[in-house]
């Protein structure tokens, strides 16, 4: 069957309502594969969530990895009528600030081979650059919000369900992601956007 694509000519990040209700009652039952066609959807944005956030393949690999690992294991804990997109994005959460942790104060792996794998401009450099410290400063929930709008160009009301918070709570944490952007002397056009310009798309796609 061929893929269905979203207007951007990508990958859509949400799966059909219906189908994954039925899905997860299926993978809440103990039904492997349809846990399995649950990750076939959501890993793509998931490992480009991840990489956005730790910069390097295989850490953004194994992050992915392993939430969905927890997700299978907790599958009966879904509750009832919840997306499952947003549930797994809390265990990457939660995986992510763990790996910061245990990462503070070291080197950032893969930062120089950053600008060149994303397929950054040589004129662009300064925005990237300016939005990868950001993200490494910021606290993780604008972190995500931040990587959400940039690396999927998602809308705030998007945003604000895979993270399940109200909409307000994103669009508080993308105004701090854009006054770091300022702060680090991005152009005043890719902060006011939220570094949306900033070669949005051109991250590793990840596992096929």
């Amino acid at each position: 069957m061929e893929e269905v694509l979203d207007s951007k000519g990508r990958h859509p990040i949400w799966l059909d309502e219906t189908k994954e209700s039925g899905l997860v009652q299926m993978a809440r039952q103990g039904n492997r594969e349809a846990f399995l066609s649950l990750v076939a959807h959501y890993e793509r944005p998931l490992y480009r969530l991840a990489y956005a956030l730790v910069r390097e393949r295989n850490e953004a690999a194994v992050l992915t990895r392993d939430a969905f690992e927890r997700a299978w294991a907790g599958m009966r804990t879904l509750p009832e009528g919840k997306r499952f997109f947003p549930w797994v994005l809390r265990f990457a959460r939660n995986l992510y600030v763990t790996h910061s942790r245990r990462t503070a104060g070291s080197p950032t792996r893969g930062q120089e081979g950053d600008l060149s794998e994303a397929g950054v401009d040589s004129g662009d450099s300064a925005a990237f650059t300016a939005l990868r410290d950001s993200l490494r400063d910021l606290r993780p929930d604008e972190q995500m919000a931040l990587a959400l709008r940039v690396v999927e160009r998602l809308p705030h009301h998007d945003i604000a369900a895979l993270l399940d918070q109200p909409v307000w709570i994103t669009l508080a944490r993308l105004s701090t992601a854009r006054g770091f952007l300022l702060d680090r002397k991005l152009p005043k056009e890719e902060a006011s956007s939220g570094g949306d310009n900033v070669v949005s798309g051109s991250l590793p796609g990840g596992p096929s």
